[in-house]
């Protein structure tokens, strides 16, 4: 019994692949240039000027020069510096192997002048960034700034906010 070749056809296969191949190669482009297109969050903080300030940018969002001001804060031992949140590695924590744990849900801190970043989502930048400064729980969103669980708009007069020192607990 004599078998017939197969009529594959080769060129059809191949533009396949490379049709497959690109449209991968575009698709997964497409989403990290939609994810990094507005850009971090680009925090500066002034431990220098006469009160402790910390300086927000977001230039997509239109939010240029945002500043907080900690009032009545000791300066010593404070660091200044600016700070780009687009590295979601920072906070990463190893999982833990164990069934019965949810260690895998929690992310770890990690430092920043004045305090430490507690949270960041930066899946499509700017993302969201909770810190925990001098006191002060201070939450960046593309909506809005959240200063101890209080809504303060972006378009607050002036762009500034004074915080007075957080009673001790």
């Amino acid at each position: 019994m004599e078998r017939d070749h197969a009529n594959i056809p080769w060129r059809f296969l191949g533009g396949l692949f490379l049709f497959t191949l690109a449209l991968y190669f575009a698709g997964f482009y497409g989403v990290e240039h939609f994810r990094a297109r507005k850009g971090p969050w680009v925090v500066a903080f002034d431990s220098q000027a006469a009160q402790p300030t910390m300086t927000i940018r977001q230039t997509a969002l239109g939010i240029d020069g945002f500043r907080v001001v900690f009032d009545g804060v000791n300066t010593n031992g404070l660091t200044s510096g600016e700070v780009r949140f687009n590295n979601p590695k920072l906070n990463a924590r190893a999982m833990d192997k164990t069934p019965e744990s949810s260690q895998e849900l929690k992310q770890k801190s990690f430092p920043v002048p004045f305090g430490e970043c507690i949270y960041q989502d930066l899946m499509f930048l700017p993302g969201v960034v909770t810190m925990n400064l001098l006191g002060h729980e201070i939450e960046l969103m593309p909506r809005t700034l959240v200063i101890d669980k209080k809504e303060v708009p972006w378009n607050t007069v002036g762009g500034r906010i004074t915080l007075k020192p957080s009673p001790k607990k």
